[in-house]
């Protein structure tokens, strides 16, 4: 596993938790390659530009009172080593965690649960397990990520599912697919989210145009409905 390395930080952030305002930590490292990623930077995850982690848990401890959550990113916070203990100094603190994960990696994932170190879980899903592979990057263990869905919806925390919506990569079905496999497991929040091209991975998907709004809004009523019925 790779050391932990915080790439960066946003002190207060309004829309990373639904709960309320949240600081934001940016870890590097990444066991994905999704072409479509926008943090670049992160997965490549190269020495330098680290911020210290003593100066951040500081930072986190004199804001406090106005900022009471944290919400740890990357990259895939999972496959850092030492998680756990920075984890741990930020519950020392007295702050709640949400935890931003790929589900690549459900040991660490229920050791977090267990040890009552995270409030609320967004794990992604990049799309139909059937050929996840291709929306990754990399070959995946289909196994592992329905480990972690299954983790998730029994842990008792806070949670979401998301799927990036990239044209050209996904067609509306693989939306609609997603959204009929969590509903059979009765999830209730599933969030459909939007491409950008900005510093992709692939450069190539620089090219992509993001989705209309009226199909945006096409694709959003019809997940809407799948979960209704």
């Amino acid at each position: 596993m790779p050391e932990l390395r915080i790439k960066g930080m946003i002190e207060t952030s309004f829309i990373d938790w639904s709960e309320g305002i949240s600081s934001v930590i940016f870890l590097g490292g990444c066991n994905f390659r999704c072409p479509f990623c926008h943090n670049r930077e992160l997965v490549e995850n190269k020495p330098d530009g680290c911020m210290e982690q003593e100066w951040v848990l500081n930072h986190l401890k004199k804001y406090k009172t106005w900022v009471e959550r944290v919400t740890i990113s990357g990259g895939e916070p999972t496959v850092c080593n030492g998680l756990g203990d920075f984890l741990v100094a930020i519950r020392k603190i007295g702050l709640s965690i949400k935890l931003d994960t790929n589900g690549s990696k459900p040991a660490m994932l229920k050791e977090l649960i267990n040890k009552c170190l995270l409030d609320y879980v967004a794990m992604d899903i990049k799309g139909p397990l059937s050929n996840y592979g291709k929306y990754c990057g990399v070959e995946v263990d289909k196994g592992r990520i329905e480990d972690s869905i299954d983790a998730i919806i029994k842990s008792g925390v806070g949670y979401e599912f998301r799927t990036t919506y990239v044209p050209g990569l996904h067609s509306e079905d693989d939306l609609y697919a997603v959204a009929e496999y969590l509903k059979a497991k009765e999830v209730k929040n599933y969030k459909i989210q939007w491409f950008q091209p900005k510093n992709t991975l692939e450069p190539s998907y620089m090219d992509i145009k993001p989705v209309s709004k009226q199909t945006a809004e096409h694709i959003k009523k019809s997940v809407g409905l799948i979960f209704k019925d």
